[in-house]
């Protein structure tokens, strides 16, 4: 099986968990997948996250260190561009995977190869899924005929409130160890970084969010009650047919497995794969109160066909 998984402003870029846990998950499933991002080359990571994930041992497993100590990942040291991947190519994928990440609400907005690349994906009946703000790739994206990619269908993604409480707590992108030249103090804390604050300041489009903008490209958002007192994100996963989307960063293989499921779903019980099926399933976490409350099931992520 073929996957295909794509990820700029400084100090962000792709989810760095949201890649090594999803990239895991594909490859230890004998997957063969090609990594592409926006512009080719290397793909850039939040560097927050070498910090956050730096004793998660799937992420440990893909990070290496550059003779300065610096870290970084191999598999992101030469990603394909995404306008050199044809339309032809795409004939040869099972599964498009969106990394999210800060980086994806610059690089996937208005990129017209991506929005391709969903099109070409799911009016070939493939699987197209998404982490965190990686749902970003989908809501520009529109079919051949005109219509939006996104209207009537369901799906997660970060969520608002995700991102009033990353805003204090992450503080600023640009504040990590080694950056105090961006601006941010020696020694920096969580309490004392003075930069751009998300969301209002940090995205390039001012206050614009991505549940905002999932809403208004027609589809069900529906997400997750998260436990701040922790910090931990728990992970939820909505699949909606042929659509696989995760919540935030926590859900990197989660989201993954359950791409992989409905592509064995498609390939293995004969479903018809030029329909959307007819129940949406979610991960078994309560739901925001707020959110459509029968638009999920919590049975499982494969009906039977």
């Amino acid at each position: 099986m073929e996957g295909l998984m794509a990820p700029r402003a400084p100090g962000c870029g792709r989810g760095l968990a949201e890649f090594t846990h999803s990239y895991t998950y594909f490859t230890s499933h004998g997957c063969n997948v090609t990594v592409a991002s926006p512009a080719g080359g290397a793909g850039a990571p939040d560097p927050q996250g070498f910090v956050f994930y730096a004793n998660d041992p799937l992420t440990q497993a893909l990070v290496a260190k550059r003779p300065d100590g610096s870290p970084y990942v191999p598999a992101t040291e030469a990603t394909v561009a995404v306008a050199s991947v044809s339309d032809q190519d795409l004939e040869e994928y099972d599964i498009v995977f969106f990394v999210g990440g800060t980086g994806a609400m610059w690089d996937f907005i208005n990129n017209t190869d991506i929005g391709r690349i969903v099109r070409r994906m799911w009016e070939g009946d493939k699987v197209v899924s998404a982490v965190c703000h990686g749902p970003m790739a989908l809501v520009q994206a529109t079919l051949s005929d005109g219509s939006r990619f996104l209207d009537g269908k369901v799906l997660t993604g970060f969520s608002n409130a995700e991102e009033e409480v990353l805003g204090p707590v992450n503080v600023c992108v640009f504040c990590f160890p080694g950056n105090e030249a961006a601006g941010c103090p020696v020694g920096f804390s969580p309490a004392n970084c003075t930069g751009p604050h998300m969301p209002t300041e940090y995205y390039a489009q001012g206050s614009f969010l991505l549940e905002d903008g999932i809403k208004g490209a027609g589809a069900v958002y529906v997400s997750t009650e998260q436990n701040w007192k922790t910090f931990y994100y728990r992970p939820h996963v909505v699949r909606h047919g042929r659509l696989v989307t995760g919540q935030n960063p926590g859900a990197g293989w989660e989201t993954a497995e359950a791409a992989f499921d409905a592509h064995r779903l498609l390939g293995r019980r004969g479903c018809p794969v030029s329909s959307q099926f007819a129940d949406v399933f979610c991960s078994p976490i309560q739901q925001t109160a707020t959110d459509p409350p029968v638009k999920c099931k919590t049975t499982g992520y494969i009906p039977s066909c």
